[in-house]
């Protein structure tokens, strides 16, 4: 088959190290499209990775491009190295045996060439390289992280930060109107009622959660017992295992508790208060 009538893919993922450039990504699917035009194939496909990950646990665009390779839909798949595809030895031959087996090929534009089952060597050392760099690469961030949380750094938050924000100025602030919804929740915690019972009166007063839709008794009591919400920031709660690919919940012992880290919303009184009744709820 000639290259001009190859039906090409491609497949952009930002590493690790990029995912701080905003531009990464938009910048290499750019240079994938330029590839296949270049080369005259027909583009029929993308599959754009919003985020980076060594395995393919969790990548929605690298589990639909194998899932495809099963079907005629394309030729070539463009990537720009072999890292972009995974820093997992085991995932790479698995990936490769399969690219094989499918009868489809596969080009790094970066290389300028194209993988090849006599390369199999070659590359079973370049991902073995690129597993061990991403291993070293999760250690050194693990460190950097607790150094930061040790040193008192700033508060992650999250989308699921629900009451707060993050100021211009990196500061963390009080959103007012979410704050007098969690105010209510621990109110009706602290006189005696459970997530469900709350969530039915929230749900009766038209108080939605920013997804438009109603609160959940579990996301209730987990708010409930968030200590962020008295002003108290937990630092170094969880640890990420690169040879498991597990997220592990560090001890109580290895944690950082840092007291009036950022504005509360509730009192510590209403917190132990809410908390308490929580925990008698439990013991009945």
């Amino acid at each position: 088959m000639k290259d001009k009538t190859l039906r090409a893919v491609y497949y952009a993922r930002c590493s690790t190290e990029e995912e701080s450039q905003k531009d990464a990504l938009t910048r290499q699917a750019a240079e994938a499209r330029e590839t296949i035009r270049a080369k005259g194939w027909r583009l029929v496909d993308a599959y754009v990775e919003s985020r980076s990950g060594t395995s393919r646990k969790g990548r929605v665009e690298y589990n639909r491009l194998c899932e495809d390779l099963d079907l005629d839909r394309f030729d070539v798949v463009v990537v720009k190295s072999q890292d972009r595809l995974m820093r997992n030895t085991r995932d790479w031959y698995l990936f490769a045996d399969h690219l094989n087996r499918s009868g489809k090929q596969l080009y790094f534009y970066l290389e300028q060439s194209y993988y090849s089952p006599e390369d199999a060597l070659l590359t079973g050392m370049k991902a073995i390289l690129a597993e061990e760099y991403s291993r070293e690469l999760s250690k050194k961030m693990n460190l950097a992280h607790r150094k930061r949380q040790q040193n008192d750094g700033k508060p992650v938050l999250t989308s699921k930060s629900y009451g707060y924000r993050r100021a211009k100025d990196g500061t963390m602030e009080i959103i007012p109107t979410e704050a007098a919804v969690k105010h209510r929740m621990y109110e009706l915690c602290a006189a005696g009622l459970g997530g469900r019972k709350i969530a039915a009166v929230l749900t009766a007063e038209g108080i939605r959660n920013r997804a438009g839709k109603p609160f959940s008794g579990t996301d209730i009591i987990r708010m409930v017992r968030n200590p962020m919400n008295k002003g108290t920031v937990v630092m170094n709660r969880k640890h990420y295992d690169f040879n498991t690919g597990k997220t592990l919940h560090i001890p109580a012992d290895g944690q950082y508790v840092y007291e009036d880290k950022i504005p509360a919303i509730v009192s510590k009184e209403l917190w132990e208060a809410a908390n308490r009744a929580a925990d008698e709820r439990l013991c009945r």
